[in-house]
């Protein structure tokens, strides 16, 4: 079974200080397509990473980033995460960004998020160009953010535009890395679609 290294939500308080957590929808979602999830507790270092195969990467949702919320949780993330993407991209195994995650890498790769409006608790259907990594032309897919990237490096083609023209999927033209602004964990009313292109993404 492939292992599958996927990011936590980051909380802080005076009291405890960090706490990180996952949704138990990337537990179910993991059961059911068939990957063993192993979560990033920020301690990990990649040294000993290599004691255990990882086969690809999840950045995952929730949060904010440190350039649109200041504050401890989403600046710690920030620093971690990019670390973690920075070492896995010359590992050459598949790195998939959902949501916040996809803002991560859009900040990695110096493009700025901005502020969207009627993104929470929405669906969207998405008409879809020619892809490496999906071949569907068309999806349906759930919303939950408020912030959008709206522009991305020459690195990467996009996929799938919204109406506001924020990006709703991109691909790296040369790495396997693929961001979706959706959750693929959570439900979708295409959700046989995005399951088949997840499965063949990180080749399960």
């Amino acid at each position: 079974m492939k292992n599958i290294l996927i990011t936590q939500t980051v909380l802080y308080s005076k009291k405890r200080g960090y706490n990180f957590s996952l949704s138990k929808d990337w537990y179910d979602y993991s059961n059911k397509i068939g990957f063993n999830l192993i979560p990033w507790d920020y301690k990990i270092i990649p040294s000993l990473l290599r004691k255990k195969k990882i086969h690809g990467i999840i950045l995952s949702g929730g949060n904010d980033l440190f350039n649109n919320h200041k504050n401890k949780e989403n600046k710690y993330r920030d620093m971690m995460e990019k670390k973690l993407l920075k070492y896995y991209l010359v590992k050459n195994i598949p790195i998939l960004g959902t949501c916040r995650g996809f803002q991560l890498i859009s900040s990695y790769f110096k493009s700025i998020t901005k502020k969207c409006k009627n993104h929470v608790r929405k669906s969207h259907n998405l008409i879809l160009a020619k892809s490496k990594f999906i071949d569907f032309k068309k999806l349906t897919v759930n919303s939950f953010h408020n912030f959008g990237v709206y522009n991305l490096s020459n690195n990467f083609d996009i996929i799938s535009l919204h109406k506001d023209q924020s990006i709703e999927i991109a691909e790296h033209k040369s790495k396997k890395l693929l961001c979706l602004m959706f959750h693929p964990e959570r439900h979708n009313k295409t959700q046989s679609k995005i399951d088949k292109f997840m499965k063949s993404f990180f080749n399960i």
